[in-house]
């Protein structure tokens, strides 16, 4: 990919300070975001906004790390929030509740936000039924999963690293997450939907536009650019794999009768199988002194398995576009102060949905396409992959861009075979665009430049404003 100078139109950063810190955790694949306004009467406490808490299950250590960020959240803010926002249900972003559940149980929230994709009486929500099909696919992978265990061949990696966005035990840990999430907040709860008008932070000069997940199902279910050679995962796709996934699974559906099975371990003690199946290098090999590999490969038992890694990536990208997505705007005046935007895991569907909105801010109307182009700090969608941020609908429009986050572990990526995470394009892209730089939370660095004034720790980046 060529290298894009940035342009020349984009505007010189001001010198105005808005009282606003972002402590950003260093979590790897996991987000966790603490927001701190200043408050218009000296001594008060700052106006404290936590957006998710949640690590990937296959990060080394996860858990006492994420008790350590838990624990640094409840002593800064003295063990009160006065928002929480929950983006999605994944592990990566409120396994925290669960994990941490002793000590946030100290914590009180005054609010709580979620998507209304969340909302058991939404009509739209019980229609598409998100949550009756998250839970009833999660247990279906779970069911797969024990399967290819119980047969010999041992777990699949691709299967398990998608599992491990949902957290341990087939879901049920996840509910539990999500459920300690609801009690910190007691009945303050709010379901948000896009578009309408930006809501006040009481007491400090800010405001929040609500930008996703859409309300189109069709839009939920789309994860891919319509011009990618990849392929679009629909709702329609869902059923059928979950269907499919199913009947394969069902211990009455083999081709042939029982009698004539043979049991997967019992066959590596049989010497064909052993030779032909199991057998390092093929039977033949010491004959013409060429040692060829594993015969592995010719086993058939298990390729239902590729059933289910399709159903777990449907439904990782589906639960990723139901993504709360949030932009903060600083400043007295309504439609005109700089953004912050926090995209969650929004994929392609999603940004799709921020298209034709509108928003009364006061007197003005004000466009996502405006948002987008006082945007100064951009969350970067989940971990940076490469189908989470629009390009001529994204970033390109971000000419005000100055710091770019990114929650992410490209080591990890690697190791869990989720392939190019984070992608490169869209890093170079992002620091050509962010002119005080990208930070990641799996690199030491933090910018230099800008006018940010920076805070790092082993457990956190924070940039004040």
């Amino acid at each position: 990919m060529a290298k894009r100078s940035r342009k020349a139109s984009k505007p010189a950063a001001k010198a105005e300070t808005f009282g606003v810190s972002i402590r950003m955790y260093r979590l790897g694949v996991g987000d966790c975001f603490l927001l701190r306004f200043q408050r218009g009467e000296d001594g008060e406490p700052p106006y404290s906004i936590l957006i998710d808490c949640g690590i990937h299950q296959s990060a080394k250590g996860g858990s006492d790390l994420i008790r350590r960020v838990v624990q640094d959240i409840a002593d800064v803010t003295s063990k009160k929030l006065d928002l929480l926002v929950g983006t999605h249900e994944h592990w990566d972003h409120i396994s925290g509740f669960s994990q941490a559940e002793d000590i946030f149980s100290t914590m009180v929230a005054k609010k709580a936000w979620l998507a209304w994709t969340e909302n058991d009486a939404d009509e739209l929500a019980q229609k598409i039924a998100l949550k009756e099909k998250r839970y009833q696919a999660l247990a279906l992978l779970s069911a797969a999963d024990n399967r290819l265990r119980l047969s010999g061949a041992g777990p699949d990696p691709k299967l398990e690293s998608l599992m491990g966005f949902f957290g341990p035990g087939g879901g049920v840990k996840l509910k539990k997450a999500g459920d300690n999430f609801k009690s910190l907040a007691g009945d303050e709860i709010e379901f948000l939907k896009p578009g309408g008008h930006p809501i006040e932070l009481p007491g400090i000069a800010a405001r929040v536009y609500v930008l996703g997940p859409p309300r189109n199902e069709k839009l939920i279910a789309k994860n891919a650019p319509s011009r990618s050679t990849s392929e679009v995962y629909e709702f329609g796709h869902f059923a059928a794999a979950a269907d499919r996934l199913e009947k394969a699974t069902h211990q009455g559906n083999a081709p042939f009768d029982s009698r004539f099975a043979i049991p997967m371990k019992a066959s590596s003690g049989i010497d064909f199988f052993s030779r032909h199946y199991w057998g390092d290098f093929t039977p033949d090999a010491s004959d013409c002194g060429v040692e060829e590999p594993r015969q592995d490969w010719r086993r058939a038992d298990n390729a239902w398995s590729q059933l289910a890694e399709s159903l777990a990536l449907n439904l990782d990208e589906d639960t990723n576009n139901t993504s709360l997505v949030l932009a903060f705007e600083l400043g007295d005046t309504p439609g005109e102060g700089p953004i912050l935007l926090f995209a969650a895991d929004a994929q392609v569907g999603n940004w799709l949905g921020w298209k034709d909105l509108t928003f009364q801010a006061g007197a003005k109307t004000v466009t996502s396409r405006d948002l987008l182009a006082r945007t100064i700090v951009y969350k970067v969608a989940h971990h940076a992959s490469h189908n989470a941020t629009l390009r001529e609908e994204g970033l390109e429009l971000m000419d005000a861009l100055e710091l770019a986050l990114v929650p992410t572990d490209d080591a990890m990526a690697a190791k869990v075979k989720w392939g190019t995470l984070p992608w490169p394009a869209l890093l170079e892209r992002l620091d050509e665009k962010a002119s005080a730089g990208v930070v990641r939370t799996d690199r030491s660095s933090a910018p230099s430049r800008g006018r940010f004034r920076v805070t790092k720790s082993d457990l956190f980046f924070e940039f004040y404003l």
